[in-house]
């Protein structure tokens, strides 16, 4: 397809819309309070939305198949669990197996890479609604994590998980005090830079987005569909346990409740990071931006001292305006195509009606 400078430019702005909000965003707060543009809040964005970064990361892999994980989140609260039984002291609530923190976070991994495994095979092999089949998860382990739970906080989780959800790798001097740079920073830098690379620049990458694209043409083209898709919800699933690590360890403490509610944070972040609904859209430089956007929207309001109430209308306003940023981006697309196949047609675009 032949697309004219004009709407390449288009194209182009609505793929990168995110970091036009973000800039927006940083201005309005920054006016709204100098206690937000300072190096101390600016440093701190990211890692207070560390968890949700690679819920959306492992989220934007089954996006981009045409496909949703809805369970991503009860999966954060089981390994979550599971990590914290496993290393905490009976004292404090844990099955006082005091396990090696190393040997728990591969525990962890493999919980969360079996429940992608299996929700990719129900979908896949079985032919199930992708959506009713991660909510049906969603459901399920939410209840096991309850079930595990010893009907308190499970707290006292260690060095290792401690200074993974909020240790420091260094600290520099700032504004008069020294400041830290926290190792969740980190981590989820080098983890957007890992998926980036293998989505744009691997075959698995390009097999995603052949297959949000058109999965009978991804199918027709000899790509492994099933399998591409089942290695997507292994991704989200590993993803989840991984930001199970980072709460868990940012809190030190993990409850029943422990990431409920997240997921649609999760699809408000990729989506208004460009990450597209129908699939096949969006890149993971985009939905870094929608965290980051995320994260300022929650550093903001926090300074700002606005309630729970207050925050809750700022976040279902986010959700709906990627919804609608979504729907405008693939309509013009939609348009695009359409009027370069009638201009390449006998029929004519005069005639496009009839």
């Amino acid at each position: 397809m032949h697309i004219n400078k004009r709407q390449k430019i288009a194209v182009a702005v609505m793929d990168n819309l995110i970091w036009i909000i973000v800039a927006v965003s940083l201005v309005i707060f920054s006016l709204l309070s100098e206690r937000f543009f300072t190096v101390f809040n600016f440093v701190s964005i990211l890692p207070r939305v560390a968890a949700l970064a690679l819920l959306v990361i492992g989220q934007s892999f089954v996006m981009l198949t045409g496909n949703f994980d809805l369970s991503a989140e009860s999966t954060l609260g089981l390994t979550a669990m599971v990590g914290a039984l496993l290393v905490a002291p009976a004292a404090s609530g844990g099955a006082g197996i005091m396990m090696n923190p190393a040997i728990a976070i591969l525990v962890m991994i493999t919980i969360g890479a079996s429940i992608g495994l299996f929700n990719g095979l129900m979908i896949t092999k079985m032919r199930m609604n992708n959506l009713l089949v991660t909510i049906a998860m969603l459901i399920l382990l939410r209840g096991v994590v309850l079930v595990v739970s010893p009907g308190r906080s499970v707290g006292q989780l260690g060095e290792v998980f401690s200074w993974i959800g909020s240790g420091f790798l260094f600290r520099i001097p700032a504004e008069g005090r020294v400041i830290g740079v926290s190792a969740s920073l980190f981590f989820v830098l080098l983890m957007f830079f890992i998926a980036h690379v293998t989505t744009r620049y691997t075959q698995f990458g390009r097999n995603l987005y052949g297959i949000g694209s058109s999965l009978e043409a991804a199918e027709s083209s000899g790509i492994k569909t099933d399998r591409v898709v089942i290695f997507a919800y292994i991704i989200s699933g590993v993803c989840a346990a991984l930001a199970g690590l980072i709460a868990a360890g940012r809190a030190n403490a993990v409850q029943g409740s422990f990431g409920s509610g997240w997921i649609f944070q999760v699809q408000a972040a990729a989506v208004v990071g460009g990450i597209s609904l129908a699939g096949g859209r969006g890149s993971m430089i985009g939905a870094l931006g929608g965290v980051l956007f995320w994260g300022i929207l929650e550093s903001g309001l926090s300074i700002m001292q606005a309630s729970p109430y207050t925050i809750n209308i700022f976040r279902g306003s986010v959700l709906l305006l990627a919804l609608l940023l979504d729907t405008l981006k693939n309509e013009y697309l939609r348009n695009v195509l359409l009027r370069q196949a009638l201009m390449n047609s006998k029929i004519g675009i005069a005639d496009r009606h009839f």
